[in-house]
């Protein structure tokens, strides 16, 4: 390993660009990257570019700077100065190098520029660049993200490249440059929540960046699906049956009361049934358990009752944290929080839900949000209740008419987020044999694979995956079966994994 040149819970300066029409996508950027920095258990403190004070990046042990509002006015003098005098690591992402490498009088290259670092800023392209090639893996670059920052080697001596990008006629170009501790990114790795991205280069040069360096450790794990106390016993015996067969520890998502309160499901008389101590199911559980399954409490109804939130109330089909609507084409719009959410609401239905499982006899090592979906004061209190969490993290922003929106991070590694929920990271999908109307295409295991592929190329990054109980179990086992020979080791959960 590598010695490592920054604190263990270093301080990290994050710039970012908030000005103008656009200045909002500066906030969702820097909150993500934020966010993944948590993997290192750093400190950061965000702050925008207008903002920006003599010695802030002197202050801290690593330094970045988002841009994402195409600017060509001079850098703001003190922190062009400090950016010229650190000798800390210091990152740019995204576009505006043109500030630093150009000279704005007749946007001609500084000799400076190129004479310090090797490299030099030929032209910013809004071709379609498609594909990232990261230790001889190609990873895919959005198509609706095209721009990109094209640079020129100039001292091969002072310049590394470390991931290249091919434009669609195939040219390759230098995607994430460094000279000492100056690097750059030739686009904005944060926007992308997709499978096989390059997003999953920058995530890995994460480490490099800081000179935090983390062993090659590739981990996987999976969970089974929204299991309740009505779900069906001889499909839970199969699938318990082929769980016992693959032999590796694997994670229950138990839903600890099931409530159907208009009887979609039930000849429309309600319906609600909890997991106890002495059911089949909680036997069955019980068996898988033995087979090397933890429990992670999924909730505790998965539902709202008296609200379609967004399809029928039942358990397992709605959301319970979070206010949501559907159109016909499957479109979701997040209304807001639940009417009455508060600390002490959501503490009290997790503890009531927690408590249901404990009565039960199982003690859940973990949480799981359902749909992933909770207000900020909802995820604090998780936090405070469960070592870690197995869901996506979510985080909300203002976008330019004051709307609340919200953005999804896909860490290929733990990490602990702004809200204090150590996440473990869900990085391949799920089978899905029918898709999700238009907007998603079935899933196989051959897809799954495909992606856990791509995500090699982290050093410590997991494999995570969920399967829902009723699905085919030869599915499961031909992921589990290629996870292993793909080098990934299936690994049990805690709050003391990094």
């Amino acid at each position: 390993m590598q010695s490592q040149t920054l604190p263990a819970t270093p301080n990290i300066l994050v710039v970012y660009d908030n000005d103008g029409q656009w200045g909002w996508l500066g906030e969702i950027y820097s909150l993500k990257l934020q966010n993944l920095l948590g993997h290192f258990d750093a400190k950061v403190t965000r702050t925008p570019l207008a903002n920006y004070k003599s010695g802030d990046i002197a202050a801290n042990d690593a330094a970045f700077y988002v841009a994402s509002v195409w600017n060509e006015s001079p850098l703001p003098a003190a922190f062009q100065t400090d950016l010229e005098n650190t000798v800390k690591p210091f990152v740019w992402m995204g576009v505006n190098l043109w500030r630093y490498a150009w000279d704005l009088s007749n946007y001609a290259p500084r000799t400076q520029f190129s004479d310090r670092y090797g490299f030099q800023l030929e032209s910013y392209s809004g071709e379609k660049h498609p594909t990232v090639v990261y230790k001889n893996t190609n990873l895919e670059k959005d198509p609706f993200d095209a721009g990109f920052s094209r640079m020129r080697i100039t001292e091969p001596s002072k310049a590394i490249v470390h991931a290249v990008c091919l434009d669609e006629g195939g040219t390759e170009w230098p995607y994430i440059v460094q000279s000492g501790k100056f690097w750059f990114v030739a686009d904005m790795p944060m926007i992308s929540t997709t499978f096989e991205n390059r997003s999953l280069a920058f995530a890995d040069l994460l480490h490099d960046m800081l000179g935090i360096y983390h062993e090659e450790n590739h981990r996987a794990y999976f969970r089974i699906e929204d299991v309740a106390a009505v779900s069906d016993l001889p499909t839970l015996k199969s699938l318990g049956n082929v769980l016992a067969d693959l032999n590796v520890p694997f994670t229950i998502s138990l839903i600890p009361e099931y409530r159907d309160w208009s009887g979609i499901y039930n000849d429309g008389v309600s319906e609600n049934v909890r997991i106890t101590k002495n059911s089949q199911v909680s036997a069955e559980m019980r068996r898988w358990v033995s087979e090397g399954g933890q429990v992670l409490q999924h909730g505790t109804t998965h539902q709202i009752d008296g609200i379609m939130n967004p399809y029928t109330g039942v358990s397992g089909d709605d959301y319970e944290f979070y206010r949501v609507t559907a159109d016909e084409q499957g479109f979701l719009t997040l209304v807001g929080a639940i009417p009455g959410d508060s600390a002490s609401w959501a503490r009290n239905r997790v503890n009531r839900g927690l408590n249901i499982l404990k009565n039960a006899g199982f003690n859940p090592v973990g949480w799981l949000t359902p749909h992933y979906l909770a207000s900020p004061v909802d995820y604090k209190v998780f936090a405070s209740i469960h070592p870690f969490a197995c869901d996506r993290g979510i985080f909300f922003f203002n976008d330019a008419a004051g709307k609340t929106q919200a953005t999804e991070l896909n860490s290929p590694y733990i990490y602990r987020d702004t809200y204090g929920l150590k996440r473990m990271p869900e990085t391949i999908g799920y089978i899905d044999p029918f898709g999700w109307y238009e907007l998603q295409p079935p899933t196989t295991s051959e897809d799954l694979l495909k992606r856990a592929k791509a995500l090699k190329v982290v050093r410590d990054g997991w494999a995570g995956f969920y399967f829902h109980w009723y699905l085919d179990p030869e599915e499961l086992r031909k992921t589990v079966i290629g996870l292993q020979e793909l080098g990934f080791t299936f690994t049990p959960l805690s709050g003391n994994l990094k």
